[in-house]
């Protein structure tokens, strides 16, 4: 068993970016004999990513003893490429540079996320739009270049990932919209290309930072890595053991923290505030419409960026700036813990449950800092399983939401209406759902580093709750004036298409279920530090005889 398995782990990061590719050729070319692209790329694509999931994840208890699986925590797989050293005057002279995929136990949680929701993506998109083979092309394409991103462990790797990740939206969303919303999608086009350069800015200049501190110590130039593991672990490291690395980092760190936050900020938080600006929440029923606006897709790419923004928050914030976070980490804390209560207010005075759940997002984005800088380094492992769970809900509400119709007697609504239930229960905490001992600890762990930092998130999440609630009772007993019917072949297609349909909603099912107590195998250990802003370093002193 283990002579099978070792190498799809040790190969699980490239099979998990190459897989949606092949799906998607894969599906492109049978479409063209006239067989359908949803269903064969749905399953075919999906079912090989959560095997190869599946593996990864519990493969290691079949390996060995404790100890070996706690000296090799990740499965990394690295590809050298040598090129031409800049620094000396041989010609022949050669550097290499490795670009590495990997996988812990942080991009493990947030892969959970694209693969429970891809199948459900894929199987609504006739419901939504008029589903072309370019939409599906593109859908599979986002689909691995968000896993390129979570398993990238070089920022090369991460920074071209996040730059097609954005190029692949702003396509799907030029596709989805047409003409009708020609400023709107310029206006996100430069917002987010704004985000990534302040992102790109950010990394570079901790990696330039770093070499330059590496060359004050050895006293000797050093050549720029790009490799996370590196770069992360060696600041943390130097930071706690060097007074001259402290003192020379901290001139750095507060610009290197002002870009990242700024750039994630603007990328994944100002993003539904600019749908809700620019009133892309809203339908327009002025004109006559053959299709419902596809509401739901730009939703739900809105929850995927700012998942991802909150993956690089946690993934860098701390190492990098551990400095300003022992600074300023009260001041974080408290403007996180304001940021998520001030959204829990604004969604109070929403009536609409879209509009609701995307300041959940806005508030969760918020709450990072807080968990950032306020929690203990256990909180910060449960917060990001309870970040996964709480973004599939989001995106099942986003997408199921619009799908609602006012024929309560349909087994395709009351599927919808379950799902939708299911996913408010998950947000609001209900016992025995996924994250619901992982928000508990989360919670006893603010109160104690302080009171009201706790009280400020008890009263923005029982708002939440609240509010959430209302809408859902809303929804579900509203009268619709104008509701999109489908034709009558298409509503039996679809009644024929119900066993799929729970099929598709399986694996987001089985994860909500199934997580109602936090798992620690996979939060134990990380490659990288997770919360070492509040670690310091402190010397004994020796006595002599």
């Amino acid at each position: 068993m283990n002579s099978f398995l070792n190498p799809i782990i040790s190969l699980a990061p490239v099979l998990l970016v190459a897989m949606p590719v092949a799906g998607a050729c894969f599906g492109w070319g049978i479409s063209k004999l006239g067989l359908e692209f949803n269903r064969w790329t749905s399953f075919s694509n999906t079912i090989v990513t959560v095997l190869i999931l599946g593996t990864v994840i519990f493969a290691p208890f079949r390996k060995g003893t404790q100890e070996q699986i706690d000296s090799q925590p990740t499965r990394q797989i690295s590809v050298t490429l040598k090129l031409p050293e800049v620094t000396s005057a041989q010609s022949d002279a050669v550097s290499p540079r490795t670009f590495k995929w990997s996988l812990d136990s942080t991009s493990v949680w947030f892969l959970l996320l694209p693969t429970c929701l891809w199948p459900i993506l894929v199987l609504f998109s006739h419901q939504i739009i008029d589903a072309s083979r370019l939409h599906y092309f593109l859908l599979l394409l986002l689909q691995s270049v968000l896993t390129g991103v979570l398993v990238s462990y070089d920022l090369i790797s991460f920074l071209s990932f996040l730059l097609l990740t954005t190029f692949c939206m702003l396509c799907l969303i030029r596709l989805w919209s047409g003409s009708r919303f020609r400023d709107e999608f310029e206006s996100t086009m430069y917002l987010q290309f704004l985000g990534d350069g302040l992102i790109l800015g950010g990394l570079l200049l901790a990696a330039v930072g770093y070499q330059w501190m590496q060359g004050v110590l050895l006293e000797a130039p050093q050549p720029v890595t790009f490799q996370m593991t590196q770069l992360l672990q060696g600041t943390a490291s130097d930071l706690s053991l060097y007074p001259l690395a402290k003192a020379y980092w901290s001139t750095i760190s507060p610009w290197i923290f002002l870009l990242l936050l700024t750039g994630f900020t603007i990328k994944g938080m100002f993003f539904p505030v600019h749908y809700g600006v620019t009133q892309w929440l809203h339908v327009v029923s002025a004109q006559p419409l053959s299709k419902p606006l596809p509401v739901g897709w730009y939703l739900v790419l809105l929850a995927l960026i700012t998942k991802i923004c909150i993956y690089g928050m946690i993934r860098f914030m701390i190492p990098l700036n551990s400095t300003v976070g022992s600074q300023l980490s009260s001041v974080l804390a408290f403007w996180g813990a304001c940021g998520f209560l001030l959204a829990a207010l604004i969604a109070f005075v929403r009536r609409d449950l879209l509009q609701i759940v995307v300041w959940f997002l806005i508030g969760q984005t918020a709450l990072t800092l807080t968990v950032l800088f306020t929690a203990g380094s256990a909180s910060v492992s449960n917060f990001i399983l309870l970040n996964v769970i709480q973004g599939l809900a989001c995106c099942l509400l986003l997408l199921t939401t619009p799908l609602i119709s006012d024929q309560k007697f349909s087994r395709t609504n009351k599927l919808l209406l379950m799902v939708s239930a299911l996913s408010v229960m998950t947000l609001i905490g209900a016992p025995g759902l996924g994250g619901f001992t992982a928000l508990i600890a989360f919670l006893w762990s603010l109160v104690n580093q302080s009171l009201v930092i706790g009280f400020c998130y008890l009263l923005g999440t029982l708002l939440f709750n609240l509010t959430l609630i209302r809408a859902f009772w809303q929804l579900v007993k509203q009268e619709h004036q104008e509701t999109y019917a489908l034709n009558d072949d298409k509503k039996t297609a679809l009644n024929e298409k119900l066993g799929l349909a729970c099929l598709a909603f399986s694996p987001a099912m089985a994860l909500i279920l199934f997580m109602g107590i936090s798992p620690t195998t996979l939060t134990e250990t990380s490659s990288f530090a997770l919360h070492e802003s509040h670690v310091h370093s402190s010397e004994s002193p020796t006595t002599e005889n």
